[in-house]
């Protein structure tokens, strides 16, 4: 019988996941444009600024919304992504078209006004499997890293902090903090040269073609794998992984069978 090409790769010295999608699943909320912007309007009437009615800022975050994820889409194939700062976001998205006083305020807290953007945009858990995996991983000692695209990665770090998860993470790299975003490749080299391993010697899991594997098919690392949700859709002319899996607990499986697949054949 003929193994599956991923068993009969070596097991990883790392394994790099993405955090939205990967180690975490999200669920969007509603009202969060609506909360935001009553904040946003409450810290313009606090610092005497112009102030701007919540109907209209909310029309802008929502604008601003739209504006980044058709940035996003049309850089998928880009080879060099830059990330967009806190500042520009809020000031070319959102407050582009606003009084210069209520400007200054978002530029000057532009990264609070983030976090607060990305903490009331969904309600977070750990994905099915991943506790397992990381402890597992931890076992045997394959070291762990995050690389994600994201507005704002101090986010990612509080909600490790509160699920008891940070320790597992060997190395994070977020978009917002490198200037840079996935398909580039830089961001998974981060990764590892900060581990001390060659791109080779790490698996890296994402859960997007254009932005995830083709990011680990230019890094060169050892096995992409794409953790598909249910509303994935396999686009052909996309790069496709050398591994799909449904969660956490299919990956840890199949990173165990590669070890059991290297003591099968030196036997």
């Amino acid at each position: 019988m003929i193994s599956p090409p991923w068993l009969t790769r070596e097991r990883p010295r790392a394994l790099l996941l993405d955090h939205g999608g990967v180690i975490v699943r999200s669920r969007k909320r509603a009202e969060a444009i609506d909360e935001v912007a009553e904040l946003v309007a409450e810290r313009l009437r606090r610092a005497g600024a112009v102030e701007l009615p919540v109907h209209r800022i909310a029309e802008d975050l929502a604008a601003a919304k739209s504006a980044y994820r058709a940035w996003k889409t049309g850089n998928g194939r880009a080879r060099t992504v830059p990330e967009v700062s806190h500042r520009d976001y809020w000031l070319d998205l959102v407050a582009a078209d606003w009084p210069p006083a209520a400007r200054a305020l978002v530029a000057a807290e532009a990264t609070p006004l983030c976090r607060a953007l990305v903490e009331a945009s969904s309600s977070k858990r750990l994905g099915p499997g991943i506790v397992e995996l990381l402890d597992w991983c931890r076992t045997v000692g394959i070291r762990i890293g995050i690389v994600s695209n994201t507005l704002l990665g101090d986010v990612n770090r509080t909600l490790a902090r509160q699920w008891g998860t940070l320790g597992h993470f060997a190395v994070q790299v977020h978009s917002d903090e490198v200037g840079i975003r996935k398909p580039d490749p830089e961001m998974i080299l981060i990764a590892t040269r900060a581990l001390g391993i060659d791109p080779g010697q790490a698996w890296f899991v994402g859960d997007n073609y254009d932005k995830d594997v083709l990011c680990a098919r230019r890094a060169g690392v050892g096995a992409s794998v794409l953790m598909r949700l249910s509303t994935d859709r396999d686009p052909g002319a996309c790069p496709q992984p050398d591994l799909n899996v449904a969660d956490g607990f299919e990956l840890r499986d199949a990173l165990a069978a590669t070890g059991a697949e290297q003591k099968e054949g030196a036997a």
